[in-house]
């Protein structure tokens, strides 16, 4: 018996990537799209695939707007993914197979191969990456994290998926070097917000062990230039997130004594 799948995906202002996403899960039996408000082409190009469009603006976080999304989906499997991700047809074909005999327990996991400012990371704790994307949610849902969400899956038997899952992304380094560091200030919300402390002694280390793991440990070296890119800006980014946590509660300069 065939089992009905909803391709969940989360954007906001994603007119320039998210068509060819759409095009790649074609074959599912629906398409739900959950916008956080864009303010570009992304919605007149979600529509073309897809009347389950819901814009929902209070952004709560990357875990608790996939909920969302999966909450508005008709069907129980679910296939979370994102707007710069496309699914070859190979992987397609795969996941439709793998899903003719699959019960409610079962976790899949893709394998992302990422496509980084020209050329296709094959190191660098970028790949293999293997994610657990398709499930059932009257088992598992994801977790309410503000940045680096994941499946809520711990015990389930997982079957990883032997096709890559494409992920572009952002060719425009500037725009991504942006994104990083929004994602370091969201780190530092939510542990600002469970009463952690930074500091920078810790950052400091924590960001030579980053660059350290990414092109050493993780064979960085062998991607070229574009792995150690990669760990300079996993460098930066590390550093970022316990720096922005030290002075999370310092909002304005205190005035000098006369």
């Amino acid at each position: 018996m065939n089992k009905k799948i909803s391709v969940c995906i989360i954007c906001k202002n994603e007119e320039n990537k998210i068509e060819a996403c759409l095009q790649s899960v074609s074959w599912a039996d629906e398409i739900v799209v959950v916008d956080s408000g864009s303010t570009d082409r992304t919605l007149d190009i979600v529509k073309k695939y897809t009347d389950k469009v819901f814009v929902l603006e209070d952004w709560p976080g990357f875990g608790e707007q996939k909920r969302r999304a999966e909450a508005l989906a008709s069907n129980d499997w679910i296939f979370s993914i994102d707007a710069d991700e496309v699914v070859p047809e190979t992987l397609a074909l795969e996941i439709q197979a793998a899903l003719n005999s699959a019960n409610v327990e079962q976790v899949f996991s893709v394998n992302r191969l990422t496509h980084f400012c020209g050329k296709f990371v094959y190191h660098s704790g970028w790949y293999p990456d293997k994610l657990p994307r398709i499930y059932n949610r009257s088992r598992y849902r994801y977790n309410q994290n503000m940045v680096h969400e994941s499946l809520e899956c711990k015990g389930a038997p997982i079957i990883d998926l032997k096709h890559n899952l494409l992920h572009y992304t952002f060719s425009d380094l500037s725009v991504y070097l942006q994104k990083r560091t929004g994602y370091a200030e969201a780190w530092a919300e939510e542990r600002y917000k469970k009463g952690k402390k930074g500091s920078l002694l810790n950052g400091s280390f924590s960001a030579v062990f980053a660059f350290i793991r990414h092109y050493f440990l993780r064979r960085g070296f062998l991607d070229g230039r574009i792995g150690f890119l990669i760990a300079a800006i996993q460098f930066q980014y590390t550093f970022n997130k316990y720096a922005l946590l030290k002075f999370k509660n310092i909002n304005t300069k205190p005035e000098p004594k006369d």
